[in-house]
């Protein structure tokens, strides 16, 4: 049986050499049974060097046991950790194992009912695993590497629709760069990055049902997918897809629209996808009821509600259900009493109605010397208005996520600071790839929902980024394509994609050039590289995939002149290697390597 190879991080044990399938074929052991009522998962997520949470879903609520070691076979007696599946959250649950040795791969398996399940992809292939994340003793050299760095890669992208194809006579592909991926770099991978629009909508009927089941299809029929992320920990961002809304909620006024089905989709992608990150400083709980609220006035009650305890500072905006006379976005202004919320602003009509109280969903966390800063594009954001994109007032991320941005990336000791953003900030992204023809000349599209729309907002968080003295690396998603763009000496922004997403063509972009200085807005920034697709190639032809791999590049081995083993030497000037891959062939299509000394000012 053909095995596959473990390619360790430096710090892996020697031991850490191959990948054996188990049940052995050649071995009399007992094969695990292949339901036990488990319908999704096992996946993983939030990884850390002692600890890595387990997501699964089964068909009825159900207690379970996750069971891990270093070696196989597992036994359903091993010691584990025990959770549950919840009713009220569709029957998902999640356990956190803690206590683990870091950079160190283990089997897992799920116990229900006292017995194994199989939850192998294959009947041959490889039982689940995982490999927690290197630490400071990973790579110990005190004369070479006093400070204990390590190196790290991990993989990138966005938009993963999953609709079958009319080209293909409706026929479905399986995601084709997630298998690509685990095949050319599962065993490497620390973590992925899944950046935004991971569903689309197929079977959402305005119904919490419909949004779960929509969830629940992705993960079933992406058989790709779902494998990559029971060996591969996911964190995620997510998009317009994800709530079926591009913008608005936090534009304090606005009537009915998309942007009032915000917390009711965030609601089901927590129980889907969100549990996998970790939790935001101000991040609170989505709140749901029913309220009386008064024409001409401006409180929201709810006798089944307690706000006694609600932390203002974790509240964003409070929505009104679009099928009340009320419907629209309003400013939380303060708790008025154990079940009455001020508002603003006032109400037009008497009635009761179906409210949402919304919270932030930014997060970050560090791993070495590289902090990932994940942000959150929609749920504070204004309804898009290019004729508008140079007003103060135009925000995208909202003011409490701006200063714990500014805040964060002044502050960390990290080398290299990631933004994980779903939209763009230098490429425009229009709504042209639906039209018939190109755009005229100078036409300016009605839609322009990244940082192109909000410059004012961009250009504080650049000129931010421009004045420290390390790496900050953006990537980005939404738009269908991939792109390099030098936003400035020590500012990047990879755009990554599409993952399985239909191609936007070079008019949805704005027209940028094939490479070469393009004008953003009045910012001037370099386009190194680009996947390019013509207006002529019709995008729901066209039918590319890309995904990223980026490399930490902190120490490298050096012989002893003495004695046996090597020394782990640190660089001087640490670099990151970001790499595009093609989904279907795993074809090297760019790199772009990036050293801290381009940040240093002397």
């Amino acid at each position: 049986m053909r095995r596959r190879q473990f390619l360790p991080l430096p710090g892996a044990a020697a031991a850490q050499t191959g990948l054996p399938s188990w049940p052995d074929p050649e071995a009399n052991e007992t094969v695990p049974y292949r339901t036990g009522g488990l319908t999704h998962g096992p996946e993983l997520g939030r990884p850390a060097a002692t600890g890595m949470r387990v997501w699964l879903r089964t068909a009825k609520p159900a207690p379970f046991k996750i069971v891990y070691s270093e070696t196989l076979p597992l036994r359903e007696e091993m010691p584990g950790t025990s959770g549950e599946t919840r009713a009220e959250t569709d029957n998902t649950g999640t356990v956190d194992l803690s206590g683990l040795k870091p950079n160190t791969r283990y089997y897992y398996g799920v116990v229900i009912d006292g017995r194994l399940i199989d939850t192998r992809a294959e009947p041959r292939g490889e039982f689940p695993h995982f490999r927690t994340l290197p630490d400071e003793a990973s790579c110990p050299d005190p004369k070479y590497n006093p400070a204990g760095r390590f190196n790290l890669k991990f993989s990138v992208g966005c938009c993963a629709d999953q609709h079958p194809e009319p080209e293909r006579g409706g026929q479905y592909e399986d995601a084709p760069a997630f298998g690509t991926m685990f095949r050319r770099h599962g065993h490497d991978l620390s973590f992925h990055l899944m950046n935004g629009d991971f569903v689309y909508e197929e079977l959402r009927d305005g119904t919490m049902a419909g949004l779960r089941n929509n969830f629940k299809l992705y993960w079933e029929r992406g058989r790709n997918l779902s494998n990559l992320h029971r060996h591969v920990p996911v964190l995620f961002t997510y998009d317009d897809h994800e709530i079926s809304s591009e913008d608005g909620p936090g534009e304090i006024g606005l009537k009915k629209g998309a942007w009032l089905g915000r917390d009711t989709g965030l609601s089901a992608w927590y129980e889907y996808a969100g549990w996998a990150n970790p939790a935001g400083p101000l991040r609170g709980r989505l709140h749901f009821g029913k309220a009386r609220v008064e024409a001409g006035g401006n409180i929201l009650e709810d006798p089944a509600a307690d706000f006694s305890s609600l932390d203002p500072r974790r509240v964003s905006t409070v929505l009104v259900a679009p099928e009340s006379q009320n419907a629209g976005v309003y400013r939380f202004a303060e708790v008025a009493g154990r079940n009455r919320l001020r508002v603003e602003p006032s109400f037009t009509a008497d009635e009761t109605c179906a409210y949402s109280i919304g919270t932030y969903h930014f997060y970050d966390w560090k791993v070495g010397n590289c902090h990932f800063f994940a942000l959150d594009v929609r749920g504070q954001s204004n309804r898009y208005t290019p004729a508008r994109a140079n007003d103060p007032s135009r925000t995208i991320l909202g003011k409490a996520q701006v200063d714990w941005l500014i805040e964060g990336v002044r502050k960390t000791d990290a080398q290299f600071v990631f933004l994980v953003s779903p939209v763009s900030w230098v490429i425009y992204h229009t709504n042209f790839h639906v039209r018939k023809a190109p755009p005229a000349p100078g036409e300016r599209s009605p839609k322009e929902d990244g940082f192109t729309g909000a410059v004012v907002e961009r250009e504080r968080l650049l000129k931010t980024f421009e004045a420290l003295d390390k790496q900050v690396i953006i990537f980005t998603g939404d738009l269908h394509n991939s792109y390099s763009i030098q936003i400035a000496p020590n500012v990047w922004e990879f755009m990554v994609g599409p993952l399985n997403s239909a191609a936007h063509p070079l008019s949805t972009a704005g027209y940028p050039p094939k490479g070469g200085w393009f004008d953003s807005e009045g910012r001037t920034v370099k386009i190194k590289w680009l996947a390019s697709w013509p207006d002529e190639v019709s995008y729901r032809r066209l039918h590319p995939t890309i995904y990223g791999v980026c490399q930490i590049n902190n120490v490298y081995k050096s012989g002893k002149q003495t004695g046996r083993g090597l020394h782990w030497v640190a660089y001087d000037a640490p670099q990151a290697v970001m790499q595009f891959y093609d989904g279907y062939s795993g074809e090297l299509l760019y790199a772009e390597g990036i050293s801290t000394i381009d940040s240093r000012k002397s």
